[in-house]
């Protein structure tokens, strides 16, 4: 995604003219009546915000093309409607789609003038609205204002959320794109997630009654279910349609979770799909992103299932909610009791990601069914006292934790893809037949607010107390262990060097800076061979360094060093040089995981890279490096000559050893 996005970069860059007019004719054909219903705009103008926010094009000049573009498509389709008027209704794609007319006309009537600085920002209406104006007879000077003030505001409200994305690329390349990615993949997910339900709400919610007798005949053709079946489902029930749309997920939870079972016990189970997902997850591992999914698993760990438990269950018995409180406590124990008995019984091994977990068993994933149970269900009880039109929103929330701590667990590498589908499976299924047998016998709906008040107070509860108490014990247990190889001292100094990697790892294969750098001792010594030219350590970003990227008038040096990642880790040493002209070097070390015997110093990798100033749109700077560091490299030898023993390998390569050791 990056080499793509620098290829337009580097392409706008050398047509800078071609910008503005493309610009100009996306805004216009965005506006533009007819054209606008095809032309993908704010999807084109999300690319140019990007553009904005990477500093390929200036901002000034984007945003005038994009006004004034706007404003004449609109003023253009105006004035056809004011010279066609009803004849419109004649014309394609009006006589093949009407309701699109119709919706514009209707929209007009309930905003009037209105209705054009409105329908800009609505999707629906977008491309019609200022043709009906005109079909409506609107007057030129109204139509007029309402159209250069509202494209005054629709042009940063399109290119604003491109300006963050491009200018979140650019801030990636000095950090690491997996960041970027992790973050992409979980708004993706709250994106997915909302509209699945939805859809599926909407697919069931008309066919509820066809659904549940096609239930009740099912139960009819197996004597042995037609208790059950008609227990669960009741055609004169009040709750007829919110029942079968549980029935529907029952049956299917149920069918899911045997042949989710059966995949994780065949043999080879565990390579295939479950291993890739597990791979590409872990080569999307930076420290940042570790400490956001260990908050996020931490929402499904017993501790935090319990405190929900306590909470609902004491308001539920302060309100004499008895029965809910019962299906609470069935809800519950089943969740308890279902996952350790399943995990010892198939004994399934977990990834050998974290030494730790090792003791455990894998299948189902007790987090995610944890988290399916007591939050699809808190779901349920919330659902019934919301009007039939609005139940996806409690079950979207409760999809959206759930499907969070599922990712959370896969990423840290505490369970395979079928272990948090098997636990999804059947916690959905467990919640979808107490969501029916509650909705048939209880007689009083709980209070929404108060759950929706309880769950939140929970979560926040959950959140903090691990990050004041047990975030740190937690992040330690989550990460991976690496164990250490030993090669001899001489072989690395002659070629054994060839073995270590030599380009920083981002991406799974993707290959950023190279690593011209190997270091054989303690960082400690480096650090002070080092101090003694001006070399000073890197102080750690926090906060108020992160707030000087909006101070565009401060100097290099006093803006934040961004940490680095190599194969998901931070360097373990960074240090800096300010250098004339408002330049500085930066030295990053990483360790290789790798001893030399005999003399049992362990070896690092890194690498020296000049930066420079960079202001975006007059508002964010940053640190960005150079393209070519070879000038870094070569003064950083130059300040360590006299402390360190040196040896260029030919290829851009430099090992470096105290100037004591003994000479091969």
């Amino acid at each position: 995604m990056t080499e793509l996005f620098q290829h337009l970069l580097d392409w706008v860059a050398l047509h800078p003219y071609w910008s503005g007019a493309l610009v100009f004719l996306v805004s216009m054909a965005e506006s533009l009546a007819i054209v606008g219903l095809v032309v993908p705009g704010v999807a084109i103008m999300f690319g140019i915000g990007a553009m904005i926010g990477a500093g390929s094009i200036e901002f000034g000049a984007a945003m005038g093309w994009a006004v004034t573009g706007a404003i004449v498509g609109d003023g253009l389709s105006f004035w056809l409607g004011r010279r066609y008027k009803e004849r419109l209704k004649e014309v394609w794609p009006f006589t093949r789609y009407p309701g699109s007319l119709t919706r514009g006309v209707a929209f007009f009537e309930k905003y009037g003038g209105k209705s054009v600085a409105i329908g800009r920002f609505f999707g629906p209406v977008r491309a019609v609205i200022p043709l009906v104006a005109g079909m409506m007879g609107m007057r030129p000077w109204r139509f007029a204002l309402a159209n250069i003030l509202s494209a005054l505001a629709w042009a940063p409200a399109y290119l604003l959320p491109g300006m963050v994305f491009g200018t979140s690329l650019m801030l990636a390349s000095e950090v690491a794109f997996r960041l970027v990615a992790i973050i992409l993949l979980l708004v993706f997910v709250v994106w997915f997630i909302v509209w699945l339900v939805h859809r599926i709400f909407l697919f069931l919610h008309p066919r509820a009654s066809r659904l549940l007798q096609s239930f009740l005949s099912w139960g009819h053709r197996h004597p042995m279910l037609e208790g059950i079946a008609g227990a669960l489902a009741d055609p004169e029930h009040p709750e007829a349609r919110g029942l079968s749309i549980l029935a529907t997920l029952l049956l299917v939870a149920a069918a899911l979770f045997p042949l989710i079972t059966g995949w994780s016990l065949a043999d080879g189970a565990h390579s295939g799909i479950n291993y890739t997902v597990l791979e590409v997850l872990q080569s999307l591992r930076t420290p940042w992103a570790d400490h956001l999914m260990v908050f996020i698993t931490g929402l499904g760990d017993l501790e935090s299932i319990a405190l929900l438990f306590v909470l609902v269950l004491a308001y539920l018995l302060w309100k004499s909610y008895r029965r809910a409180a019962l299906y609470w406590l069935a809800a519950a124990g089943f969740a308890l009791i279902a996952g350790p008995l399943l995990k010892y019984g198939f004994r399934i091994p977990r990834p050998d990601i974290v030494a730790q977990a090792g003791a455990s068993y894998a299948f189902p994933s007790g987090h995610t069914l944890w988290a399916t149970v007591m939050f699809g269900f808190l779901s349920v009880l919330t659902a019934r006292t919301v009007t039939p039109r609005w139940r996806w929103i409690p079950y979207s929330l409760a999809g959206l934790l759930i499907t969070s701590i599922a990712i959370s667990r896969l990423y840290l590498g505490m369970h395979w893809l079928s272990d948090v589908l098997g636990g999804i499976a059947l916690g959905l299924a467990w919640i979808s037949a107490l969501g029916i047998a509650y909705s048939r016998h209880a007689s009083a709906a709980v209070e929404k607010n108060a759950l929706v008040v309880i769950g939140l107070c929970a979560i926040l509860l959950t959140l903090t107390i691990q990050a004041l108490y047990s975030h740190d014990r937690k992040f330690a247990y989550y990460t991976p262990v690496r164990s250490f190889t030993e090669m001899p001292e001489d072989r690395w100094w002659r070629d054994g060097w060839r073995e270590l990697p030599q380009e920083r790892l981002d991406i799974r294969r993707r290959k950023e800076q190279k690593l011209t750098l190997q270091y054989a001792g303690t960082p400690e010594k480096l650090e002070s061979a080092m101090a003694v030219t001006g070399w000073q350590r890197a102080q750690p970003l926090n906060w108020e360094k992160l707030i000087r990227l909006l101070s565009p008038s401060l100097a290099l040096h006093q803006l934040p060093v961004f940490p680095q990642v190599h194969d998901g880790s931070h360097e373990s040493l960074r240090m800096i040089k300010t250098l004339p002209q408002d330049r500085r070097l930066v030295l990053r070390l990483w360790p290789a995981y790798i001893r030399l015997t005999p003399t049992g110093k362990q070896l690092w990798i890194g690498l020296v890279s000049e930066q420079r100033k960079l202001v975006i749109l007059n508002t964010i700077t940053f640190a960005a490096g150079t393209e070519s560091d070879q000038g870094a490299l070569d003064q950083f030898l130059l300040d360590s000559a006299g402390a360190l023993r040196q040896r260029r390998t030919g290829t851009d390569v430099v090992l470096l050893r105290s100037a004591g050791a003994k000479p091969d």
